[in-house]
């Protein structure tokens, strides 16, 4: 126990006072904004801006945003161990930590979306129906973070560099069974519970699981990029070299591609059919939410045409595309979700809306400081690649293979890692 104390306390040692100061923000933040739960508990959902026809609010969008990005971030593992790109080396860390907190946000906002968090707490426990895809979806997610605190802990030992040869291929198995469970398992049966409801017909579709996954590849990719690259800004030290940035580049550019292509088909369909619902909601859109709409279509497109530039491809590229990407998504989430349920079932209804109220944004920021907050400290407490500048991460058999080396950049005038890539 002395033992953890001692290096607890030697890893926050002379961490600076802006370090300090956001550690104690976002702690603030948090737990200020997590406190509105209590008003839940004790007026239920009668605060909120939900109703019987809006039953979903921000707390499922935030879902669907943070599953999305959980799910996103395992590309990164995949790259390393399935592809051999092995310049992604020194975010792979930081990646499965942004994968867990993003994961333990979405359970956070479908707990607080109950009301009672104790509630849910009994699924699959207490309430196991294996034919709900509630009881399904929340199953997957003990599972998915099963999976990332294994590879997570496989990750830690290979960075020390006391990896046994099982070690480094259960990292290799876990970093590659992520992804395909977290897209499929996971995500997949997020959208499928929209899909499946008959009463919605922009939901009642077999292809929103697969727009789900798409955008959640975009939003992953997106968040781990614009951390690594927030951090090199913050620390003054490099992460990736261009060759990496280039690539990464190329990948978010193709996530997104694929999630304009469904996206604009999306709309024009609605807009061919002309169905009732259709039309009601490309008037929402295009109206009282053109906001989120334009945010939604318009930052993808930016960020996709500044990736398909060359300079797009680069460090600071890379940080404004993944900022759009992220926001741009997001606004999908609350289209989707949010605005799709303001359409009446019947004529009767009137006019709906849904305007969140002050606890309910309150408690969303809480879930989003927390998340930094985490993220602040699990970084300082778990051993990072870019620490271990010594270790051959890839045995002596690997090939290529990187070797770490500190230089000095003459441009910036400050240390950054430097990789190169050894034949035999």
């Amino acid at each position: 126990m002395n033992h953890i104390i001692q290096y607890v306390i030697g890893r926050f040692k002379d961490v600076g006072p802006m370090y300090n100061f956001a550690l104690v923000l976002t702690l603030v933040i948090g737990l200020g904004g997590m406190s509105n739960v209590l008003w839940f508990f004790e007026h239920g959902h009668g605060i909120s801006g939900l109703s019987d026809m809006v039953p979903w609010g921000i707390y499922i969008s935030g879902l669907a945003f943070f599953i999305g990005t959980s799910a996103g971030a395992t590309m990164i593992g995949l790259q390393i161990h399935a592809f051999g790109k092995h310049e992604y080396h020194p975010i792979a860390t930081r990646a499965i930590i942004l994968a867990l907190i993003s994961i333990i946000s979405a359970m956070n906002c479908v707990m607080l979306d109950v009301g009672n968090p104790f509630r849910a707490m009994k699924i699959p426990f207490l309430l196991n129906n294996p034919t709900s895809m509630f009881v399904i979806s929340s199953t997957s997610y003990m599972g998915f973070m099963t999976i990332l605190g294994l590879e997570l802990y496989f990750s830690v030992k290979l960075t020390l560099g006391k990896p046994s040869d099982w070690e480094r291929k259960m990292l290799k198995f876990m970093a590659v069974l992520a992804v395909p469970y977290a897209l499929v398992v996971v995500h997949a049966f997020t959208g499928a519970i929209f899909g499946v409801v008959k009463a919605r017909e922009v939901w009642n579709t077999p292809l929103l699981p697969v727009h789900f996954v798409v955008s959640a590849l975009a939003s992953g990719v997106a968040l781990v990029l614009m951390v690594s690259v927030l951090t090199v800004y913050l620390k003054k030290k490099e992460l990736l070299s261009k060759e990496a940035y280039n690539h990464a580049g190329w990948l978010l550019a193709f996530f997104l591609m694929l999630t304009l292509f469904i996206d604009v088909f999306d709309y024009v369909i609605v807009l061919y059919n002309k169905t009732h619902e259709g039309i009601e909601l490309w008037h929402l859109l295009t109206g009282r939410y053109k906001i989120t709409f334009f945010m939604n279509m318009g930052l993808l497109f930016l960020a996709l045409g500044i990736l398909l530039t060359k300079a797009g491809r680069t460090k600071n590229g890379i940080f404004i595309a993944s900022v759009c990407t992220i926001l741009g998504i997001g606004a999908y989430r609350i289209n989707i979700i949010s605005v799709a349920q303001l359409i009446p079932l019947y004529a009767e209804l009137g006019e709906l809306e849904y305007i969140p109220t002050f606890p309910e944004i309150a408690i969303m920021v809480g879930i989003f400081a927390i998340g930094i907050h985490l993220y602040l400290v699990l970084t300082r407490l778990v051993p990072l690649e870019d620490e271990y500048r010594h270790v051959d991460f890839y045995g002596e058999k690997s090939d290529p293979w990187i070797k770490f080396k500190e230089n000095v950049h003459e441009e910036h005038g400050y240390k950054e890692n430097v990789y190169e890539e050894h034949k035999g």
